[in-house]
Formats: C-alpha cells, structure tokens, sequence
C-alpha cells in the first residue's frame, strides 16, 4: 500500500502548465540555485489562480523560506 501511496504522489511542478510564462522560466532557472531577490519576483508576478496552482506557488514559498531561514540554522 504504501508503495501506491508514494507512486501517486506528484511532485508540485508536476501541475505546472508548460504553456505557462513561470514553466518558462523554471525551464530556464534552476529553482533551487536562485537568488532571494528571484524567488521573490517569481512569486510577486505568479499569484494562485491566475494560471498557476497553489501547489506550486506554495512549492516557490517553502524555496523562499529555506533560503530565508535554512542558512540561519
């Protein structure tokens, strides 16, 4: 069971539209070797619900806060 568990999870940019402008951009950027500043841009220009699922907005805020707060620890 808990191998269908782990099977049907997706991860978060998995929902991603790849017509969508922030597909583009994760195309072409690494989420992960982004700037603060960035991470900050991408989340000001892509809010939930304009074509972009909460899921990955909330994907990008929990990046944000790693950078925010996992280097203080």
């Amino acid at each position: 069971m808990a191998t269908a568990i782990v099977a049907a999870r997706r991860h978060p940019l998995q929902t991603l539209s790849r017509d969508s402008d922030l597909a583009l951009v994760l195309e072409l950027e690494d989420p992960l070797l982004m700037s603060e500043e960035r991470l900050q841009e991408l989340l000001q220009t892509s809010r939930p619900g304009d074509s972009v699922e909460p899921e990955v907005w909330g994907y990008l805020v929990g990046l944000l806060d790693q950078l925010r707060y996992g280097r203080r620890a």
